[in-house]
């Protein structure tokens, strides 16, 4: 092969007993035709095993379990390229593929040696077969597509996504796949490639990422999302004042699970309605809520809202911070953690603790002592005068309607560019539909 054709870019070459893959950097990649070897049989017998003893379902319980402690420790464009596979699911297409990458995210995750290009394996020869392949579609129909059905995060039929004639064709899955798969069809074969490189993501922080995304995205999702938001829509339209809005939202975060989170949401949410109607100081924006299962999570933060500006070499100047504390633990060493973070970032002019309950101990000592080290003005108050100052300082700017809205999109992932919240939120939605079903 000339080296002309090898700079044109990778290609796919399918020879009588075998396909190779030719990458960008001249290496390749070789996949035999052939009965399933020995050792091939042995990792598909492990993955039906560890699936049998519920790996799946685990995961999805793990996951979906809005206390548990998970985090997602993947790249941006690997995330990104998730959330345009489960984007795409419509009632008409995309959900093959999203099945189909929920299987070989769960074989790799289970069988790293395991490649997820070879979708078909057989130890009898009169049926197509990759001596390294296994039978992704016995491993659907029986474990995978049983268990999205039972959850209800992702609707396919009981034989599972694998019976898609479109799905079937014998050669690897990759980019040069011959069959037009409905979907994100380029997002999906990144992922594959990524998994499949020498040095790529862990399966099992992406499987944990799909799941999640099918939650909280999924169509079960989407239709508790446009019950609560129809529910909004009939409170906004009888008119709200402020303090309506704030019972509301404070009695759902109390009686939410998670509630610490979820008050940081509320909050943040109050934050949006201001910058939308240009409430924020000129050159400043609301910097958007932190991901609270990513890897670097909290990294270089004050507080959990933050009107910022950036310079032009990126960097973020501070105008004003401020951190949700639900519930009222060690205020003074939470105090004393918010002022030592003020010496990263001396140019911030606010800052506070906004506290669930009011405060009754007394830390003017220890909030005097900051202010005059670091030149700033630091304010210790509990949310309802936080939610009420806020009105009678910004009333052109805030709107209790808008801010009902802005927190019920925002827990039903309509606002993701500013609140990318990765912790499931379906139970938030379906909570705050029983709260305003009894507030009618």
């Amino acid at each position: 092969m000339s080296n002309d054709s090898v700079e044109s870019g990778p290609q796919m070459i399918v020879y009588e007993n075998r396909v190779e893959f030719i990458r960008e950097d001249g290496g390749h990649e070789v996949y035999r035709e052939g009965t399933q070897t020995e050792e091939a049989r042995e990792r598909y017998e492990s993955i039906k095993s560890e699936l049998e003893e519920g790996y799946l379902k685990d995961r999805i319980n793990q996951v979906i379990d809005s206390e548990s402690d998970v985090s997602v420790d993947a790249s941006q464009e690997q995330l990104d390229n998730i959330d345009a596979i489960v984007d795409a699911i419509t009632s008409e297409k995309g959900r093959a593929l999203s099945g189909l990458l929920c299987n070989q995210l769960t074989i790799k995750s289970i069988a790293p040696e395991q490649s997820v290009r070879l979708h078909k394996g057989s130890r009898s020869s009169a049926h197509f077969s990759w001596k390294e392949g296994l039978s992704m579609r016995t491993i659907d129909s029986n474990y995978i597509a049983p268990t999205l059905r039972d959850y209800d995060l992702l609707r396919v039929n009981r034989d599972g996504v694998m019976m898609t004639r479109s799905l079937a064709e014998n050669y690897p899955y990759s980019r040069f796949y011959k069959a037009n798969i409905r979907g994100a069809q380029e997002e999906w074969a990144d992922i594959l490639s990524a998994v499949e490189s020498e040095n790529g993501p862990d399966p099992e922080e992406l499987l944990d990422y799909l799941l999640l995304s099918f939650y909280n995205r999924g169509e079960r999702a989407q239709e508790a999302y446009e019950s609560v938001l129809s529910l909004v829509d009939e409170v906004v339209e009888r008119g709200v004042t402020q303090r309506d809005a704030t019972r509301i939202i404070t009695e759902h975060v109390t009686r939410s699970a998670h509630a610490a989170r979820i008050f940081e949401v509320a909050l943040h949410s109050l934050f949006q309605v201001k910058e939308d109607n240009s409430g924020l100081p000129l050159g400043y924006e609301l910097k958007p809520l932190t991901q609270m299962r990513s890897a670097n999570k909290k990294h270089g933060n004050i507080g959990d809202l933050e009107v910022v500006a950036k310079d032009t070499e990126g960097r973020r100047h501070i105008k004003e911070a401020w951190d949700a504390k639900y519930g009222l633990r060690d205020l003074a060493t939470e105090i004393r953690e918010v002022g030592d973070k003020l010496s990263n970032h001396p140019e911030t002019e606010v800052v506070g603790l906004i506290t669930s309950k009011p405060v009754e101990a007394n830390y003017d000592e220890i909030i005097q002592r900051i202010e005059s080290k670091h030149d700033v003005d630091f304010q210790l108050i509990d949310v309802d005068a936080f939610v009420r100052v806020q009105f009678e300082d910004h009333g052109d700017h805030l709107s209790p309607e808008e801010w009902i809205v802005a927190y019920a999109e925002s827990l039903c992932q309509k606002r993701r560019d500013r609140a990318p919240i990765d912790e499931p939120t379906r139970q938030w939605v379906e909570s705050l539909a029983e709260l305003l079903q009894f507030d009618r």
